[in-house]
């Protein structure tokens, strides 16, 4: 009786653990309307909207050209906008580091500030990504962040 007794109260000690276990990783990180984590976009075949660059809010008023975006695909490559000009080029990526090559750019004159050399910029010095949930982190080699990007479901 004894034996049979210790195995229930050990039972019920991992059945407590197990379930405090659960909940503490059902509460962290970002959460949907359903109140369930939101799960990661893949950073392929989806829309990254540009949302900060070096530290400072991008915003487009209305009646510009476009929203400053960009989209990696399957084969290595990336395109884009800049906010004036499209853009193309060739990514790799490996674990944690991102590197960007070949980028090239359509050459349309745009007035307004349009944060296309600031972008330009930052692809040059990217170094590594961080991808959770809905967002897209490019990172320099220090791992600081260079610009925030945020998935855009299309219609």
């Amino acid at each position: 009786m004894k034996g049979t007794k210790g195995a229930l109260t050990a039972v019920r000690g991992l059945v407590l653990v197990t379930c405090a276990l659960m909940l503490v990783a059902c509460a962290g990180g970002p959460s949907g309307s359903s109140g369930g984590p939101i799960p990661t976009a893949p950073l392929t075949n989806t829309y990254w909207k540009l949302m900060s660059l070096k530290g400072t809010e991008v915003n487009i008023p209305k009646g510009e050209q476009g929203e400053p975006h960009m989209i990696f695909r399957d084969d290595g490559k990336v395109n884009g906008f800049s906010g004036c000009n499209r853009f193309v080029g060739e990514y790799t990526v490996s674990g944690a580091n991102l590197l960007f090559d070949a980028m090239a750019s359509t050459k349309m004159a745009c007035t307004g500030d349009n944060h296309e050399a600031a972008l330009y910029e930052v692809f040059s010095q990217t170094a590594g990504v961080f991808l959770e949930g809905k967002v897209l982190k490019l990172l320099n080699e220090k791992g600081h962040e260079l610009a925030r990007f945020e998935a855009v479901a299309l219609p």
